[in-house]
C-alpha cells in the first residue's frame, strides 16, 4: 500500500477505526494518539503490534511498537479502577519501554491528562539517530467508554 508514511496518512484521514484500533483524543480535538493494529503474536509471547501516530497540535510523530498481553491487561484494569476513583495514574508501555509510554493522570473531577513519550531510532550513515517526542494533553473523557470497548476486543484477541 506504499510507504509507512503513506499508510499512516491513509489510516488517519481515510479509514475508520478497525476492530483492534483505538484512539485517545484531546478535549479540543487538536491532539490525538492513534493505535493502528498491525499484527498479533499468540504463540511465543502473547503481544500485539501497533503503529502509533501522535499529533499534538503542531507536533507529530509515529513509532511501531509491540505491547505485551500482561501490560495491556494491567492498563485495562487500571481504566476500570479509575472509574471508581481507585487509581490516579494508569500507564501503557511498549515492550521496549523507551519506544512508548502513555500515562493517564487523574486531575480530579472526571478530568484526565494524557502524558506521552515516543522514541524512534534509525541509522543514517552508520550513525544512530534517536528522536523523542514528549508532551501531554487533556483527554476527552466522553470517549472513555468507547476506549474500554475497543480494549475489550483487543483483550479477547490476545486471550
Amino acid at each position: 500500500m506504499g510507504t509507512l508514511y503513506e499508510r499512516t496518512k491513509y489510516l488517519i484521514f481515510n479509514k475508520p477505526l478497525e476492530k483492534y484500533d483505538f484512539v485517545l483524543q484531546s478535549e479540543d480535538k487538536k491532539s490525538h494518539i492513534i493505535f493502528s493494529f498491525i499484527d498479533v503474536e499468540l504463540e511465543r509471547s502473547k503481544s500485539i503490534n501497533y503503529l502509533v501516530n501522535i499529533k499534538d497540535d503542531q507536533f507529530a510523530g509515529q513509532v511501531e511498537i509491540w505491547i505485551d498481553q500482561e501490560e495491556l491487561n494491567r492498563f485495562i484494569e487500571g481504566l476500570l479502577k479509575a472509574e471508581n476513583g481507585e487509581v490516579e495514574h494508569i500507564s501503557l508501555r511498549a515492550i521496549s519501554e523507551e519506544e512508548l509510554e502513555v500515562t493517564f493522570m487523574d486531575k480530579r473531577m472526571g478530568r484526565y491528562e494524557i502524558a506521552y513519550s515516543i522514541k524512534n531510532r534509525r541509522y543514517s550513515r552508520n550513525r544512530l539517530i534517536e528522536t523523542t517526542l514528549k508532551g501531554s494533553f487533556e483527554y476527552n473523557i466522553e470517549f472513555l467508554n468507547q476506549l474500554k470497548e475497543y480494549l475489550k476486543d483487543i483483550h479477547k484477541l490476545l486471550s
